[in-house]
């Protein structure tokens, strides 16, 4: 039910914390991958990574500056040439400057939202139009797409969820629904996932312990969420499984919105 066998999954932001294990779910799946992402170093890592571990299966990469038109057009289009077929989107993509509300300029609130919304809209639309026999976009949202942040959870020195993320991520959201509605007769799915509290906490080490501890008991599982758990529920939505279900918004954050 869950198989992606003969499909390919076009993964925007692949190589980074959670794209990278995504990509591994979609080949223990029986997909194939196009891991697309702008830093070149860890594209390379993770291909010759993956490779390592499914020497029989089809890994492509390519670059993607999301914010650049021209590139989101030759990485869908190398995608389309590599394998002749595109079956999926994950967007896992996101802008954000980690400036407070104070120290946000206009220019910045704008850039972050080519890649959140404009980047988004550009590299959705160009990849559907590939989509001959139908397919499953993915958005990755946000529960501040949602929700605004709670200041008291940020202990001082800590800057809260940045406004243009939020901002963005919402708007996102309301875009995951117009393609929805827009694509259903071509047979295409568009849903998005919106995450809870997903700290990488192998590349930083030295998370403040009040705002974990504060992440954690905001969630009514009492604990930030692991990795492996943004892939499940993709690899469903990319799935058969999934196969009535379009414009909605699967919330993966541990009950955090359902207070």
């Amino acid at each position: 039910m869950f198989d992606l066998t003969d499909k390919t999954i076009l993964v925007a932001g692949g190589a980074g914390y959670l794209g990278s294990q995504l990509c591994e779910a979609i080949l223990l799946h029986n997909g194939n991958v196009s891991i697309a992402d702008i830093d070149e170093e860890k594209l390379d890592t993770l291909k010759n990574s993956l490779i390592k571990k499914f020497p029989n299966r089809n890994i492509f990469s390519t670059t993607l500056d999301i914010k650049e038109e021209k590139s989101i057009l030759e990485c869908v289009n190398k995608t389309q040439q590599h394998f002749k077929k595109i079956n999926g989107l994950v967007n896992a993509t996101y802008g954000s400057t980690g400036k407070t509300l104070e120290e946000l300029s206009p220019e910045e609130f704008n850039k972050a939202n080519e890649i959140n919304l404009t980047g988004s809209f550009i590299l959705s639309r160009n990849t559907i139009a590939k989509m001959n026999d139908g397919g499953s976009v993915v958005m990755f949202a946000s529960m501040y797409g949602i929700v605004s942040p709670k200041p008291n959870l940020y202990p001082n020195g800590i800057n809260p969820n940045p406004v243009e993320y939020g901002a963005g991520k919402a708007g996102l959201i309301q875009l995951t629904k117009y393609l929805a509605s827009h694509y259903g007769n071509k047979n295409v799915r568009v849903n998005a996932i919106a995450p809870g509290p997903f700290p990488d906490l192998e590349k930083n080490d030295n998370y403040n312990q009040e705002f974990l501890s504060n992440l954690k008991n905001s969630t009514m599982l009492k604990r930030i969420g692991e990795c492996k758990e943004i892939s499940g529920p993709i690899i469903f939505l990319l799935s058969n499984a999934s196969s009535y279900i379009t414009g909605h918004v699967l919330k993966v954050d541990g009950g955090w919105t359902a207070w």
